[in-house]
This record gives C-alpha cells, structure tokens and sequence, in this order.
C-alpha cells in the first residue's frame, strides 16, 4: 500500500488534453504520440478561457504532444510553468492503436465485453495491463506531491490516462476506457480522498 499525501488545502484540476485527429475519428489514441487537431487547439483554448479566473499555481503536463500544447494554452502563454511529468503515459493499446470502437467490436466481440466490463482484466494484444497504468500514475503523483505541497494543482492528460488518474486521486471506478471522448468535462476539480491517494 503506498501514500500520497497531499497538503490538505491543495486543489487539484484534473484537465483533459484536447482532441488529435485519430479522436476526432473516433480512432484509439492511447500512447501513440499526437499533437493537437485543429479542434484539439479550438478546444484547448477554450479550456483555458474557461479556467481563466481561476488561480492556477502548478502545472503537470502527461507526457504526450497533445497533453503538452494543452497545458501551454492553460500556462497563461508561458506565465505559469509547465513540467511534464515522465510517469503519466497513456495506456498502451498494442495492436488496438489506431483502431476504432466498432472495428474492436466486429473483431474481437468477446474481448471487447469483457474490455468494457472489466478493464482491469484483460490485456489489449501486444499491449499493457490497467494495472501498468495505474502504477506509474501512481509514482508520478509522488513526484507531484513532493514537487508541489500546496495550492492549486492542473494536470493535464488525455484519455483514459485522465480516468485513471481521477481513480486514483477521488476513489471513482474507471469505467469503460474504450469510451474514447467522454464530452462531459473538460476538466474535473478532484476531491481527495481524505487528502491523500492511498491504493
């Protein structure tokens, strides 16, 4: 069982990476490294026009192209620094990159049940478990905690790597992380769980 304690007056902004043309075509992102589509930057500024009031003390980029141009619009143009934190790399979906929902569906009906069911449970071919995930979410909100003890914390992630990180942080159940672009939130502000992650 590891800690991560967190000052009991820290906020964390969990925000969401824009789109890149594979989520634009409702295609599996997970690690491929992509920069933001022309909608991915429309919705990036828009995410920082919408935390615009907000005091924004740190902020953590995933370690993608996309989470990172994100992060720069959320920086104020540079005003706010941005580190990228190694640790928090998407899902690797091995042979299900590039891929869209409905092939996985036609081709593989049973792997994909048991994918939405019960993603903790299944590997995707030639990819990494959940739990990989999980454990270097885990270790880069370490390095997080010891880089930033208090104030106002954004970092930003895409999909499911953000659903993961939400897990982590306020104890929500990841739920299906083939539902590419979940539109609900730009961005979630995390209640702790009792201040600090433990799992």
């Amino acid at each position: 069982m590891s800690e991560i304690e967190f000052n009991e007056k820290t906020r964390i902004l969990l925000v969401r990476a824009g789109s890149t043309d594979l989520d634009d075509q409702d295609r599996i992102v997970g690690s491929l490294d992509m920069p933001l589509s022309p909608e991915g930057e429309r919705e990036a500024r828009a995410i920082s026009q919408n935390l615009k009031g907000t005091v924004i003390n740190a902020i953590f980029s995933a370690a993608g192209l996309a989470s990172q141009q994100t992060a720069h619009q959320l920086s104020r143009s540079g005003e706010i620094r941005v580190r990228v934190e190694e640790n928090l790399v998407n899902l690797n979906y091995g042979l299900w990159h590039g891929k869209s929902r409905s092939e996985l569906k036609e081709n593989q009906p049973k792997l994909y049940r048991q994918w939405q069911d019960n993603p903790d449970s299944i590997c995707p071919p030639d990819g990494e478990p959940v739990e990989a995930a999980r454990d270097r979410v885990r270790m880069g909100l370490k390095k997080i905690c010891r880089k930033q003890k208090s104030g106002t914390i954004a970092i930003v992630a895409p999909d499911p790597l953000l659903s993961i990180l939400r897990s982590e942080l306020d104890g929500t159940e990841v739920r299906d992380l083939l539902d590419l672009r979940c539109k609900e939130n730009a961005w979630f502000d995390v209640a702790l769980v009792s201040g600090f992650v433990s799992k």
